[in-house]
C-alpha cells in the first residue's frame, strides 16, 4: 500500500501490483461508499497478466476524509493526479457505479487521450429524472429516482441515525444469496465514509447527466450489466448503444450478476475483463 497527496492536500491510499511486461495498466475505480478492497477478489487474477492499480477515493476507505471535495468533478481530478503521479501515459480504466461517473467526468473535461479502453460497470448515465428529461428518457437511461424524491433520499442517507438506511440501500444492490459475512464486510466499508459528506457527494453524483458524453467516447468500451442488479439491465444496453462500438456483457444471477459482479462472481468477471482487454489494440501512443 502507498499514499499519494493530491493538489488540495488529500491523502489517497492506493495499491499498485502486477507485472508491467504486458504494457497494460488496469486502473480500478470503486463506487460510492465503498473502497479499493472491494476489488480484492479479482485483483490477483488480473495481476497475473497486467499491472493493476486500485485506490480509495477521497472520503472512502483508508484515504483522507476532508470536509471539501464532495463532487464527482473533484474525484475525477484526483484520478488524473494519481495517474500523473504514477507516470502512466496510457491505461485501461474500469469504473464501478459512481466510479463510472468519475470516468465520464474525466473524459468530459480531458478527453480520452490517455485511455486505452474503458469498462463501465453497472452505472446509469442518469440516476435521476431531471427537469429537462421526460419520464421515458430518464427510464431509458436508467434513472432510479425522480427529481422530487431525491432530496428526501439523500437527506435520509446523510442523517445522524442513517445506519439502517445505509444498510438497506447497500442490500438493494446485492443478490439475496450473498453470505452474511460478505454483507457485513461491504457494510463495514460503507460506514467508513462520513455520512454527511457522503450525502453531499451522493447528491452531486445523482444530479449528473452523462448522456451527452457517451457518443464522444472513442476508445474500446465494455459495458457491464447484472441480471439481478437494482440497475435495470436495459439501461446498460442503452448506454452501450450510445457509445460507438461498445460491447455489452450482462452477468446472470449464477455469474454473480448483482450491482457488484466483481465481488459476487469474481472468477467470471476477471475472465470477461481479461478477454476484453486482450481483444483491444492496446496503448494508443
Amino acid at each position: 500500500m502507498s499514499t499519494f497527496t493530491t493538489a488540495d492536500g488529500t491523502d489517497l491510499d492506493y495499491r499498485d501490483s502486477g507485472p508491467t511486461a504486458s504494457g497494460r495498466t488496469l486502473v480500478l475505480v470503486h463506487g460510492w461508499s465503498q473502497s479499493r478492497s472491494t476489488w480484492d477478489r479479482v485483483t490477483p487474477a488480473l495481476a497475473e497478466h497486467h499491472r493493476v492499480v486500485s485506490y480509495d477515493q477521497r472520503g472512502h476507505g483508508e484515504s483522507g476524509k476532508p470536509d471539501h471535495g464532495a463532487r464527482v468533478a473533484r474525484l475525477a481530478a484526483d484520478l488524473a493526479e494519481l495517474v500523473e503521479h504514477l507516470g502512466l501515459t496510457s491505461y485501461d480504466l474500469v469504473g464501478h457505479s459512481m466510479g463510472a461517473s468519475v470516468a465520464w467526468s474525466l473524459i468530459d473535461s480531458r478527453g480520452t487521450g490517455a485511455l486505452d479502453s474503458l469498462v463501465v460497470v453497472d452505472q446509469p448515465s442518469a440516476c435521476v429524472v431531471l427537469p429537462w428529461m421526460t419520464a421515458e428518457e430518464g427510464a431509458a437511461a436508467g434513472a432510479i429516482l425522480d427529481f422530487p424524491s431525491t432530496e428526501g433520499f439523500v437527506g435520509a442517507v446523510g442523517a445522524a441515525d442513517a445506519t439502517e438506511t445505509r444498510r438497506a440501500f447497500l442490500a438493494s444492490m446485492l443478490s439475496d444469496v450473498l453470505p452474511e459475512e460478505d454483507m457485513a464486510f461491504l457494510f463495514g466499508e460503507n460506514l467508513r465514509m462520513p455520512g454527511p459528506w457522503g450525502a453531499r457527494l451522493l447528491l452531486d453524483h445523482a444530479m449528473q447527466d452523462w448522456r451527452d458524453v457517451l457518443p464522444r467516447i472513442d476508445v474500446p468500451t465494455l459495458v457491464v450489466a447484472g441480471d439481478v442488479s437494482h440497475v435495470a439491465p436495459a439501461s446498460q444496453e442503452w448506454t452501450a448503444a450510445h457509445i460507438p462500438g461498445a460491447q455489452l456483457r450482462t452477468f446472470t444471477a449464477d455469474e454473480g450478476g448483482s450491482h457488484f459482479p466483481f465481488f459476487e462472481g469474481p472468477q467470471h468477471f476477471a475472465q470477461v475483463l481479461l478477454d476484453f482487454v486482450a481483444g483491444t489494440p492496446g496503448p494508443r501512443g
